[in-house]
């Protein structure tokens, strides 16, 4: 019965893995909600001025969530073409977020999905800490959270297609 239970819970896994978007995949556009403005906008319009963007998905409690957060901050401090924000998954408290992204010194846009149907599109699924890199609206680079190695190649990245 363990045994089953292990298969089935690596098979789910693995669907979720394979579901979610790759690189070369577009970011389709749906509206979000700015918790410290409440403006909402098209997050892909209001980021496509810039040359590369960053969307982290996570969840409000979850710290290693913000820790990779305070990561991609310190990213987007050094390259004034980068867009970064955050996308909370679990809650739609925005006082609470709007407390956590201060405590964690997060100055980029935190902000949470209006449409109820945009994770069909980005097979986000409630895993938390997942990243993508997007560059002319296609994914370049993705990750399921930012360990020391992987926030290095995506700085390497970054730099990279912003030197060009």
């Amino acid at each position: 019965m363990k045994k089953i239970i292990t298969l089935l819970a690596a098979v789910s896994l693995a669907s979720i893995v394979q579901a979610a978007l790759k690189p070369g995949d577009s970011l389709t556009p749906y509206t979000i909600k700015n918790v410290e403005s409440d403006k909402e906008y098209c997050q892909v319009c209001a980021y496509g001025a810039k040359t590369a963007k960053i969307v982290a998905f996570g969840s409000l409690k979850d710290e290693a969530f913000w820790a990779d957060l305070k990561k991609l901050q310190a990213l987007q401090n050094g390259q004034m073409k980068l867009g970064v924000f955050a996308q909370i998954i679990d809650s739609k408290d925005t006082a609470a977020i709007k407390a956590a992204a201060a405590k964690n010194g997060i100055t980029f846009p935190v902000v949470v999905a209006v449409e109820k149907n945009w994770d069909k599109a980005y097979n986000v699924k409630g895993v938390s800490r997942t990243i993508y890199y997007a560059q002319k609206n296609r994914i370049a680079w993705t990750s399921v959270g930012l360990t020391e190695k992987s926030a290095g190649e995506l700085a390497a990245n970054v730099k990279r297609d912003l030197a060009g």
